[in-house]
């Protein structure tokens, strides 16, 4: 399984700015958190466990340090597992993202730069993505500019049964398939904050991606012609997204209210709408709760297909990836965050200003992957 794709479960906790600790310059103190996570994504066919863990560092001249590390065992159904059946296998992902930035003081304005790596690794899977952040923010903060660029280099494989990167030899064959691949992307990202009053703030941004190289499945086939036959997709992928947020604060109630749109459309045609609904409600001093509701709509790609004739050339594009076809999900969910400023004074003093989360979302999903679940419980200690 590509590892792009199980982003989506490393979600986090979107409460995380409630708990930012700050490095003393004049005392030469260093500060930091550290965050323990567990994730879990489960589906038809797929089930993922990923627990993970990470630390953040700030040096007492404001330099920011950060390292994570993820392991997370994929289970699926998938031809990978033998020659021909199709039977469910485990696969073992480990990844290690650092990073780093610093804030400049520009007098009327602040700058922060970033860097970012990230290498991820399975049997039949190498993933290595560098990027680049920036906010430019003026107008005692209230207006902020981001841009942020990031490349990523896959390297594709294959394994079957046996662990090894050699196809099996088909009946009657010569000689055995080795399967070497590679896949590149380049991805921009620009956006737009504004304060609009000590109650609302506004986001706006757009998203560029390129992608190059083997873009279809190893493993998946296709049906054509009675015959099954290797996925294919075009080399090239263009990808453009416009997306925006609307945040209101109602302070007689403690009620945070986040309107977000999305707007996708790519160059296999591909388009796709995403409204989302969330509302942040402080229910305790120490407890609080979110509740999100997003739908998503899809169009086909322009190759896609539920059945291919008999008239197909040997090389036209077929796929059978359901997220190339039409479908739609909503997913509806909760977040409930915990501060444990309640443990002040105790013996367990030192998790005072520690926080727990825990969230849970359910998807209604209208193609063949079907219905999934997403959960994730985590815990950040500031020190």
């Amino acid at each position: 399984m590509r590892a792009s794709l199980l982003a989506f479960l490393l979600f986090g906790g979107v409460f995380g700015g409630l708990s930012v600790a700050h490095a003393d310059e004049s005392s030469g103190t260093w500060t930091g958190t550290l965050e323990l996570r567990g994730n879990y994504y489960w589906e038809q066919s797929t089930r993922v466990v990923a627990p993970e863990g990470g630390v953040r560092l700030v040096a007492p001249n404001g330099v920011r340090l950060g390292v994570d590390y993820l392991v997370d065992s994929i289970t699926s159904a998938s031809q990978a597992a033998g020659v021909l059946e199709d039977v469910r296998f485990t696969e073992i992902r480990h990844q290690i993202s650092v990073n780093g930035g610093y804030e400049f003081d520009l007098g009327d304005a602040q700058l922060d730069l970033g860097l970012a790596y990230r290498v991820s690794r399975e049997p039949d899977y190498l993933s290595n993505s560098l990027g680049l952040t920036s906010a430019l923010s003026l107008n005692d903060r209230s207006s902020v500019i981001r841009a942020a660029l990031f490349f990523v280099h896959d390297e594709i494989r294959q394994r079957f049964r046996n662990g090894s990167g050699t196809r099996p030899m088909p009946m009657g064959g010569t000689s055995a398939d080795v399967f070497r691949q590679n896949f590149e992307a380049l991805a921009l990202n620009v956006s737009w904050e504004q304060v609009l009053s000590s109650a609302v703030f506004f986001q706006a941004g757009y998203q560029y991606g390129w992608m190059d190289g083997f873009l279809a499945n190893a493993y998946r086939r296709v049906a054509v012609r009675d015959v099954l036959r290797p996925e294919n997709h075009p080399e090239t992928r263009h990808r453009h997204s416009l997306s925006g947020r609307l945040v209101s604060f109602i302070r007689p109630t403690r009620t945070s209210l986040h309107l977000g749109y999305q707007a996708y459309m790519d160059s296999w045609d591909v388009a796709a709408i995403s409204p989302e609904v969330r509302v942040y409600q402080e229910i305790a001093r120490s407890a609080h709760l979110r509740l999100r509701y997003r739908y998503y709509k899809q169009r086909r790609s322009f190759f896609y297909s539920d059945t291919y004739s008999n008239e197909l050339p040997d090389d036209a594009y077929v796929t059978a990836d359901p997220k190339m076809s039409t479908f739609r999900v909503h997913s509806f969910g909760f977040q409930l965050l915990l501060e444990t400023s309640f443990l002040a004074d105790t013996v367990l003093d030192v998790f005072r200003r520690a926080s727990i989360d825990l969230s849970f979302e359910y998807r209604w999903n209208t193609n063949r992957f079907g219905d999934g679940v997403i959960s994730s419980i985590g815990l950040r200690v500031p020190f």
